[in-house]
C-alpha cells in the first residue's frame, strides 16, 4: 500500500513540477453527474421543496456513504488520492452567506435574499453563531477522524466571486448592479471573497495533511502543501469588460497565499480564458466537457493554449474516442484526465485504454 501512494504522489509531484512523464495524470468519478443521489443518507432530504436546515443533516448517517465511495474509487486503480468533502450537494457557501436552501427531487438550490446593496453591512460572517458554518466544520472534522488517515478531507464545490454575489442577490440583479451600482458592486465583490476565504481556512485548520500534503475536493488532486480551487459559472452572464471591471482582480486574490491553486471553468465562459491565463498564482485550469456542449475536437485550441503556460485538468464523461484524440493532440505534461465513468468496471476499461494507447507512442 504504501509503495502504490509513492508512486501515485510520485505522479502528482510530476504534474504538479510539469516533468516530461509517459501518460497523463488519471482519475475517476464513479456515477454520473450528479451528486446528491449517490449518498443513501440525503435520500431523505430530496423531497421537492422541502426546506433543507442544517441541523436535519445527520453527518454521521453520510459515513458510510463516503467509505463506500472509497472503496470503489481505489478499485478503479486511479493515481489519484480519492478525497472527501462535506456533502457536495450542498450549496454551502450560498447557505453559509444566509440564503434559504431548498431541496428537489435530484438537488439542491438556493434562494437569494439580498434585496438591495444598500444592505451589504448584513453580508458578513458570524462564525460564532453561523448554524452553516458550524454544520460544514462538523462535516470537515467528523470526517477527518473517520478517515483514520485513509483519505484526505477537502473543498467541496465553494463557487466563487460572481456566483456567491448572483446567489444573494439573483442574477438578474446582479447583471443590473454592475452598471447601475459599481462602488457597491466593489465592496459586494470584496466581502463575499473574503468570506469565501475564511471558510477555505476555517476548513484547513480543522482538518489534517494527508501523506505530508492536501487535495483539492471533487477533482482527488493531491497537493504537496495547502490548496484552494474556485469557479466563475456567473462569469458566463456578464462581458469581458465587466469580468476585468469586478472580478479578476479578486480571483487574483483567492489565489494569493497558496502554491496549488485550480479554477474551474466551463466553455461557456471561455471568453475569460486568456485573462485567467495572465493570473500568475494560479496553477491549474479545468476545463469542462458538458453535455450539450463543444466537442472535445473543438476544445482542443483552449486546451493547447493553457497547456503552454499552466496545468490542465480535463472532467467529464470521456469515451475512448475521444480519449484517442486528446492523447494523440496533446502533451502529457501537465495533464491530468478526471473522468467520470458510470461503474468501477468501465473505469478500469479506460485506464487500460488510456495505458496502452500512451504506450503505442505519443
Amino acid at each position: 500500500m504504501m509503495d502504490d501512494r509513492q508512486h501515485r504522489i510520485d505522479r502528482h509531484l510530476a504534474f504538479w513540477k510539469q516533468s516530461p512523464v509517459d501518460r497523463p495524470l488519471l482519475g475517476f468519478r464513479i456515477g454520473d453527474y450528479l451528486f446528491a443521489n449517490k449518498f443513501e443518507a440525503a435520500r431523505p432530504l430530496l423531497q421537492a421543496g422541502q426546506t433543507i436546515t442544517p441541523d436535519i443533516i445527520i453527518v454521521n448517517e453520510f459515513l458510510a456513504d463516503y467509505d463506500r465511495m472509497y472503496r470503489d474509487s481505489e478499485a478503479t486503480g486511479q493515481d489519484a488520492f480519492w478525497t472527501a468533502d462535506p456533502f457536495i450537494a450542498i450549496p454551502w457557501m450560498e447557505a453559509i452567506l444566509g440564503c434559504q436552501i431548498r431541496a428537489s427531487e435530484a438537488s439542491f438550490t438556493s434562494e437569494p435574499w439580498l434585496t438591495s446593496l444598500d444592505n451589504l453591512h448584513l453580508v458578513k460572517l458570524d462564525e460564532a453563531h453561523n448554524p452553516w458554518l458550524a454544520k460544514y466544520l462538523e462535516f470537515v472534522q467528523k470526517l477527518t477522524e473517520h478517515s483514520q488517515g485513509r483519505y484526505p478531507v477537502s473543498q467541496p464545490i465553494m463557487r466563487g466571486t460572481s456566483d456567491m454575489m448572483g446567489a444573494l442577490r439573483g442574477q438578474t440583479e446582479f447583471v443590473f448592479d454592475l452598471v447601475d451600482r459599481p462602488d457597491q458592486v466593489r465592496q459586494f465583490g470584496q466581502n463575499v471573497t473574503e468570506i469565501f476565504l475564511r471558510v477555505v481556512q476555517l476548513h484547513r485548520e480543522t482538518t489534517t495533511t494527508f501523506q505530508g500534503g492536501y487535495a483539492m475536493g471533487f477533482y482527488h488532486l493531491w497537493c504537496p502543501g495547502p490548496c484552494i480551487w474556485f469557479q466563475e459559472d456567473l462569469a458566463a452572464l456578464i462581458s469581458p469588460k465587466f469580468y476585468r471591471k469586478y472580478i479578476f482582480e479578486l480571483n487574483a486574490r483567492i489565489c494569493q497565499g497558496y502554491d496549488y491553486t485550480l479554477c474551474h471553468l466551463h466553455p461557456t465562459a471561455f471568453f475569460i480564458l486568456d485573462d485567467l491565463l495572465q493570473i500568475d498564482a494560479l496553477q491549474v485550469i479545468q476545463i469542462n466537457k458538458d453535455i450539450g456542449g463543444p466537442s472535445i475536437e473543438e476544445m482542443l485550441p483552449q486546451f493547447t493554449n493553457v497547456l503552454q503556460t499552466k496545468r490542465l485538468v480535463i472532467w467529464g464523461d470521456l469515451d475512448e474516442a475521444e480519449l484517442e484524440v486528446i492523447l494523440r493532440e496533446l502533451p502529457y505534461t501537465g495533464l491530468y484526465l478526471h473522468i467520470v465513468a458510470e461503474t468501477v468496471a468501465r473505469a478500469r476499461q479506460l485506464r487500460e485504454f488510456i495505458i496502452q494507447s500512451a504506450r503505442k507512442g505519443h
